[in-house]
């Protein structure tokens, strides 16, 4: 066998067997390879004909979760471990409504133009249901919500151009929503960046994926690489993931907002993958649209921490 053979069995034994880093630096400080994580196991769960056009999760506790579907302003409380819908109750009209998040007592819904449902005290029949307009319009497509809880606040995630950005741009901007003041404020607090994540796929460049991906990235519009679908925030370190509708991907940001993981998942279960949200406990879980199988389901994906 000659050098260069030798030379590349090493590296890919290395590539196999170096396992993501939450952060890209060493003991020494020293760059190391960035790689692409995938899911070791799915865990899938179907879900009934009324959550087939399911488009946002959050997890009450362990095995319990809320759920919106696109289309019907009705909330449902959803028992994975009775596999069956436990509660619902209409909150609005027929909208366009992207995502779903639980703050202490009260529910958040995000439409798709920006606008912030809020239900408070949800438990009780005097619910009390209110609206907030913000700057944000359908061409920005808000299709992720979620809370922030070091800072108190909701993060709302553009599946195409922010504020300041027409769609060509090579970033996807996420928002703050001030549950202090209760405005949105219009600078983006976090972006994911297009040369960032190409990064990622060429220090994983021997993986199948990794090529497939870098072929799409030469045209350099973040719209064929990454449209966030939906946001979540780790209950346990706070990094902040970002699910994408096409390529099926999950950026992983700091608090900072530094990129530090990317989790690349396939199959044709994920037929369109539209909901993130973790259990109590750290589990994460996508939610699918049916799509032509007319049938949505809930993915617990088992990952390397």
């Amino acid at each position: 066998m000659n050098k260069l053979a030798i030379l590349f069995v090493i590296l890919a034994l290395t590539s196999c067997n170096n396992p993501l880093q939450e952060n890209d630096y060493n003991s020494k400080n020293k760059k190391i390879l960035n790689q692409v994580d995938q899911p070791k196991n799915l865990k899938v769960h179907e879900l009934p004909s009324k959550l087939v056009e399911i488009s946002g999760i959050s997890f009450l506790n362990n095995d319990t979760f809320f759920a919106i579907q696109d289309e019907d302003g009705i909330l449902y409380e959803y028992n994975l471990t009775e596999n069956k819908i436990i509660n619902e109750f209409q909150f609005g009209q027929a909208d366009d409504y992207e995502d779903v998040v639980i703050v202490k007592e009260d529910v958040f819904i995000v439409i798709s133009n920006g606008t912030i449902i809020r239900i408070r005290d949800y438990r009780s029949d005097n619910r009390v249901i209110s609206k907030f307009k913000t700057s944000l319009n359908k061409k920005n497509d808000i299709e992720g919500l979620t809370f922030q809880p070091l800072k108190n606040r909701l993060l709302l995630a553009a599946k195409e151009g922010g504020l300041n950005h027409d769609k060509k741009e090579v970033v996807k901007d996420i928002y703050a929503f001030d549950l202090n003041t209760m405005e949105l404020i219009e600078k983006p607090v976090y972006s994911i960046k297009l040369n960032e994540i190409e990064e990622y796929f060429k220090g994983d460049a021997l993986m199948e994926s990794s090529r497939k991906f870098l072929k799409a990235v030469g045209n350099s519009n973040m719209n064929k690489i990454f449209k966030s679908s939906a946001i979540t925030v780790h209950p346990q370190n706070n990094t902040i993931f970002i699910l994408s509708s096409i390529n099926k991907l999950i950026a992983v940001l700091s608090t900072e907002g530094k990129l530090v993981r990317i989790i690349k998942f396939e199959g044709k279960e994920f037929t369109q993958p539209e909901g993130i949200s973790f259990s109590k406990n750290g589990k994460l879980y996508v939610s699918n649209e049916g799509g032509k199988q007319g049938i949505g389901n809930v993915i617990e994906l088992e990952y390397a921490n």
